[in-house]
């Protein structure tokens, strides 16, 4: 996996067209059916996921669906909160031994209203919301009433589905990873799941894949000009979702209604504690030359700042959606 700012700026590639700096890929955790789990092992190998024992595996991969890293297996009673745990690269990412010279900048307003550059320095991953609250760790929000919240939390999903292809990709081509590993133990099931990842990182090498989908292998693309102003017909479905009525994000089926703090947006407990120890705005954070390290802000904080990073990018036309034949800007369809 990659360590450092030169060996990461190749994955970053996609992420920064999308709004994303300092992303450098999607991150979550499979499960692969075990048959011939040994008798001691068992039960840490039932989860609630399946009647059969099962390993899982926490992978990282970037928008072209390479696999940067994976784990060896773990029980399947393991969720993602304790897989991630042994992940190297996560974990590395969280304690400043990994991409710790990766460095980027994000837009923000002033107390003015003025746009300024603020530099951060550090990397994080595309999650769902089933993992650890670490900075580095970014997921979209579950509730919230905010429409910049709402339109980045749409973007980030689409493109953490990257890494639920990749599992589609692996388990469609090797069909033994869907049906179930049927030999003995569980070391030979992770010599199998690593094996057909470095074959699938190996196909993607020899078929012409793993090229940086910049949208420059073709000089003009389909969507550029006047086309598509008025009509949605056709676009990528990451667009389409942004362009439509975005609804509040709350699970409340009374019919009530959203009390005032969700209108806030989602505060989570531990996102305060962590604002106050590591997310409070003062003058010398303002300065445009301070360096603000990832891995030691809270996620409130940090995931706020990438929220008011991609509205201000949004309203200025120039968010891409990453693409292989041709980066669709999404100039035409903003507010």
């Amino acid at each position: 996996y990659p360590r450092n700012q030169e060996e990461a700026a190749r994955h970053m590639t996609e992420f920064e067209l999308a709004g994303l700096p300092g992303g450098c890929g999607s991150t979550d955790a499979t499960h692969v059916t075990t048959e011939k789990c040994e008798y001691n092992l068992r039960n840490n190998h039932l989860g609630f996921k399946s009647s059969q024992t099962t390993r899982t595996f926490n992978i990282t991969v970037n928008h072209r669906r390479r696999i940067l890293h994976s784990t060896k297996g773990g029980p399947g009673r393991w969720n993602d909160k304790t897989v991630v745990l042994f992940d190297d690269f996560v974990s590395g990412i969280r304690d400043g031994e990994v991409l710790q010279d990766v460095q980027f900048e994000l837009y923000e307003r002033g107390r003015n209203g003025e746009v300024i550059k603020v530099k951060y320095q550090g990397g994080y991953v595309i999650v769902d919301n089933g993992y650890l609250r670490w900075s580095v760790t970014v997921p979209p929000f579950k509730v919230t009433n905010m429409q910049s919240e709402i339109r980045w939390s749409k973007w980030i999903e689409s493109m953490r589905k990257d890494v639920e292809c990749t599992f589609g990709i692996l388990k469609g081509r090797w069909r033994i990873l869907k049906t179930g590993i049927r030999i003995e133990g569980v070391d030979g099931v992770d010599k199998i799941w690593l094996t057909c990842c470095a074959l699938h990182n190996w196909l993607l090498d020899i078929d012409g894949l793993d090229s940086a989908w910049d949208g420059q292998g073709i000089p003009t693309s389909d969507w550029e000009g006047d086309m598509g102003n008025h009509d949605f017909e056709g676009l990528p479905e990451p667009l389409t979702r942004l362009t439509s009525t975005l609804d509040p994000r709350s699970f409340d089926l009374s019919g009530i209604g959203s009390g005032s703090d969700v209108g806030l947006g989602e505060r989570h407990p531990i996102d305060i504690d962590l604002e106050q120890a590591g997310g409070a705005t003062s003058e010398a954070e303002r300065d445009q030359e301070t360096v603000r390290v990832v891995n030691k802000l809270g996620l409130g904080y940090f995931r706020s700042k990438l929220v008011e990073h991609f509205d201000i990018l949004w309203k200025e036309n120039k968010i891409k959606w990453p693409s292989r034949k041709g980066a669709c800007p999404v100039a035409m369809y903003s507010e």
